[in-house]
């Protein structure tokens, strides 16, 4: 005995004409999107502008390199290169003597003038010391005469 079930009904059959339709109905949507998607990826990428400014940029540096190259430290040997650094170092080494030199006189000729002026002002202060004590000596040598011939006077009474 078979259900209502197990027989294939007109419901079954639809159903399945359904799905055929729509699966018939993707594959339409496919194929007709098939070519666009073929000629995108076939379509020739323009790089004309990229290239250009790659073109551009190469031109510069070869400029630049060609700058470089012709530069005349390029030309030198490492020997001359040192000769050359020696050569500069050496003048920096003589301006700075020179200048240490110059600024060594210069100190030396201000040490001589103080030391003329701290010599004129110890003179100074010398002679005037040598003033007092000369004229204190003959203060005290003159009292001392006048008090012993005062002295002689009054013991001999010649007054």
């Amino acid at each position: 005995m078979m259900s209502d079930q197990d027989e294939p009904g007109e419901d079954d059959a639809a159903r399945a004409f359904g799905a055929l339709q729509a699966e018939v109905a993707t594959l339409r949507q496919a194929v007709e999107a098939l070519p666009a998607i073929v000629e995108g990826a076939t379509r020739v990428t323009d790089y004309t502008p990229t290239l250009g400014a790659v073109v551009k940029v190469l031109t510069q540096v070869e400029a630049r390199i060609i700058a470089i190259q012709d530069h005349p430290a390029l030309k030198l040997t490492p020997e001359q290169h040192g000769r050359a650094i020696g050569r500069a170092g050496a003048e920096a080494f003589a301006e700075a003597a020179r200048l240490m030199r110059d600024e060594a006189d210069a100190l030396k000729r201000e040490r001589m003038h103080l030391s003329q002026i701290a010599g004129n002002v110890l003179t100074r202060q010398f002679l005037l010391r040598r003033q007092f004590w000369v004229g204190g000596t003959a203060f005290v040598v003159g009292g001392v005469t006048v008090a012993l011939v005062w002295l002689l006077i009054y013991t001999y009474r010649l007054v």
